[in-house]
């Protein structure tokens, strides 16, 4: 336990604070539990992975129910906890998706976050001239679901989840946000009982940061000029979380 600690304290975390090591990790041992993440692509500060949640809340959330497998793309939050309370991400659907029997019957789940990835080419390898790849960032929430009956706490979560997709979607301070309190009553009645709330009660957290740690810094140079040379976004999310990465090289 005393190791994973120490693990955890290590790793890099996109948006989150910089490892206390002062070069990259090149291992390929594995230092997942049930997610495959090679060492040097360690993701496991809960800060950061709090914080990548936050910036990344629509989630594929996965279940079975009777050997069939659902999945549900949900807006999640992360309801107020007290220190040595779990993690409880807050989501919601609608009431008539077929999920919905599986967070009735507190069925375990796993809900995954991922930004915009990015592929590699070897074209932008100078030392090491390997196969291609593919950069990406993703977090994965395991748990059991717990349903939300009671009207009031319900349209708390929606509230909640407007006001923080509202947040990231500001265009500046001019912009005023949309709130739930722009609807009237007579929607409240109508739309509350569409909506099926939740919470998945997390039991293991874990991600996974692929950004070429296991190149030599003269390559993850190359790679992140080659991504800044594109357009899309993934491209460009991949070389802005790099650049943090080679901020850490030879301190």
């Amino acid at each position: 336990m005393k190791e994973k600690k120490e693990k955890q304290s290590r790793s890099t975390a996109p948006g989150g604070t910089p490892p206390a090591q002062h070069n990259l990790a090149r291992t390929w041992d594995n230092v997942g539990e049930q997610m495959f993440v090679p060492a040097h692509y360690e993701f496991s500060n809960p800060d950061a992975l709090a914080a990548y949640i936050a910036a990344n809340p629509v989630g594929q959330l996965v279940s079975g129910h009777k050997g069939a497998l659902f999945s549900t793309f949900v807006p999640f939050y992360a309801a107020p906890k007290k220190k040595h309370e779990k993690l409880r991400l807050a989501g919601h659907m609608a009431a008539r998706n077929a999920q919905v029997v599986a967070i009735q019957e507190n069925a375990s789940a796993m809900a995954v976050f991922s930004s915009p990835g990015a592929y590699i080419s070897p074209r932008w390898f100078c030392q090491n001239v390997t196969a291609p790849t593919f950069s990406y960032v993703s977090v994965q929430a395991r748990g059991r679901l717990v349903p939300v009956d009671d009207p009031a706490e319900k349209l708390n979560i929606l509230r909640l989840t407007v006001d923080h997709m509202e947040s990231l979607a500001s265009a500046g301070d001019d912009d005023e946000p949309w709130s739930m309190d722009m609807l009237t009553q007579a929607q409240v009645d109508r739309y509350g009982p569409m909506v099926a709330a939740f919470y998945l009660e997390v039991d293991a957290i874990e991600g996974v940061a692929r950004l070429n740690q296991e190149k030599e810094e003269k390559d993850m140079r190359s790679i992140v000029e080659g991504l800044s040379a594109q357009e899309n976004p993934g491209a460009q999310h991949i070389a802005a979380l790099m650049r943090q990465n080679l901020r850490l090289v030879g301190r």
